[in-house]
């Protein structure tokens, strides 16, 4: 048997099929971009068999025909288009074919398969424009999302979809919100819009220039690739589940300053600065509005998900694996 991955092609797609194989694991990546050669070389050397499937999940039957090809009988679904403003405004009904419309005929084949559990991978951006709230963690039950941007919207859709079907269809599903996720296998892949805060710092240092930062928020809660990936699969693998809808993060929320000053002490002739215009930033957020980090305690209590890479750790491990990798830096 194996697993299915849609989008596994992507960031979060690429670190779920390496977390994967290297269990042993058989995974079927399924995405309409290639696997970058990179991946392909290092995943060989992973104990797991790797099937990588060209297909859109616009495409139900193309889903479900990877489904019955491979034995698949557990899905974790990844796809989506991560949109900023002009994307939104210039292809809403894309976005919203890949992100709502893709999730409904994924689920559809999952069904008509019989996979057992099926982990659909969220978004704290439902949150939208809660904001900020000193001292305040977000709960899945008590702070209600409020998005604003197409992705946002379209994931939230998607995400109510899941849990509706789920009751409908006797179906196993549940969604992990993801946290602000950095670290290996992020590249411009065109389904994302922008880089993490990360990647575009560690950029400017590899360059040896100075970082202008945009301000527009403090702590952020993020969370190592490596991380995301093994909280989806801790939700994947958890015998029982009371809860539907999980937070995957860290629960150690930093500022991209603490980021930076690692860099500076690694990388010379880095420096960098805040600036409040736009115009005058060549390091940019994801979006406007920040947002209040994650509880995390339902994650942890349920599926026993505990995160590896604190800080210190996530930064050694990124710049080193980025010297291996150079054309994801």
């Amino acid at each position: 048997m194996s697993i299915l991955v849609t989008g596994g092609a992507g960031f979060v797609g690429l670190n779920l099929v390496e977390a994967l194989l290297g269990r042993g694991e058989t995974v079927v990546a399924f995405d309409a971009k290639p696997v970058p050669g990179a991946a392909v070389e290092d995943f060989a050397a992973l104990p797991g068999r790797l099937h990588v499937l060209t297909g859109d999940v616009r495409d139900r039957s193309a889903i479900a025909r990877a489904m019955a090809a491979h034995g698949v009988d557990r899905l974790i679904h990844a796809a989506a288009i991560t949109a900023g403003s002009e994307h939104d405004a210039g292809d809403p009904a894309g976005i919203a074919e890949t992100n709502l419309l893709g999730t409904i005929h994924a689920l559809e084949a999952a069904r008509e398969r019989g996979v057992k559990r099926v982990v659909h991978v969220g978004t704290g951006a439902v949150y939208g424009d809660l904001g900020i709230v000193p001292g305040n963690r977000l709960d899945e039950v008590g702070d209600l999302p409020r998005p604003v941007g197409m992705y946002s919207i379209t994931k939230y859709a998607a995400e109510r979809t899941c849990l509706r079907l789920a009751a409908l269809w006797g179906m196993d599903i549940v969604v992990g919100r993801l946290a602000m996720v950095f670290g290996r296998w992020e590249y411009e892949s065109g389904a994302r819009d922008r880089m993490a805060l990360p990647l575009q710092s560690v950029r400017v240092a590899l360059r040896g220039e100075e970082a202008r930062i945009l301000r527009v928020e403090e702590l952020r809660d993020w969370i190592y690739g490596p991380d995301v990936a093994a909280g989806l699969i801790a939700l994947l693998d958890a015998p029982k589940l009371e809860s539907r809808v999980f937070h995957v993060g860290t629960g150690l929320p930093w500022d991209i300053s603490d980021w930076c000053e690692r860099l500076v002490a690694t990388y010379p002739g880095f420096r960098y600065r805040f600036v409040t215009d736009p115009a005058a930033a060549n390091v940019l957020p994801l979006g406007s509005v920040g947002r209040s980090p994650f509880r995390v305690d339902r994650i942890r209590s349920e599926a026993g998900f505990a995160p590896r890479y604190p800080l210190d750790r996530a930064f050694e491990d990124y710049t080193t694996w980025l010297g291996s990798h150079p054309g994801f830096g």
